[in-house]
């Protein structure tokens, strides 16, 4: 869409501009002007040329006035976007960590209940060895 306004304004500039070459004696003509208190001899298409081109640069610089307000409020809003984030990720760090040390907790007393309440035999581990207790990892593993 940006595209095709581009090209669309550059279309009317330049038949504005192809006109304005053509009919140059026209536009550059003295006509009698009336300003309210005074009357000028002065060539009235060149005069609404000048005023056209006033027109434009206004709404050029309300334009560029309303991209660069956009441009700065885009980056304020990226870098709290991204405070944010970071606030986001540190929080979800803790409780990553904060889950690690409960489950390790919880593993290290698991563990040491299952040591003192019974001694388990690996399969594959014969009688007149040595019986040693089996972690739950070691469990889980053997599943």
């Amino acid at each position: 869409m940006k595209r095709i306004s581009n090209l669309l304004a550059w279309g009317a500039l330049a038949i504005v501009g192809a006109l304005c070459v053509l009919n140059w004696g026209t536009l550059s003509a003295q006509a009698p002007l009336d300003l309210v208190l005074w009357q000028i001899q002065a060539p009235l298409g060149i005069v609404l040329l000048g005023v056209a081109g006033v027109i434009f640069a206004f709404f050029l610089m309300a334009y560029l006035y309303n991209q660069i307000g956009s441009l700065l409020e885009t980056r304020k809003l990226l870098k709290e976007i991204r405070r944010v984030q970071e606030l986001a990720d540190k929080a979800e760090a803790s409780r990553m960590e904060n889950l690690h040390q409960l489950i390790s907790t919880e593993f290290r007393l698991l563990n040491e209940r299952m040591g003192s309440a019974s001694v388990v035999h690996m399969p594959n581990q014969r009688d007149d060895e040595d019986p040693r207790p089996l972690s739950l990892t070691e469990l889980v593993a053997r599943r």
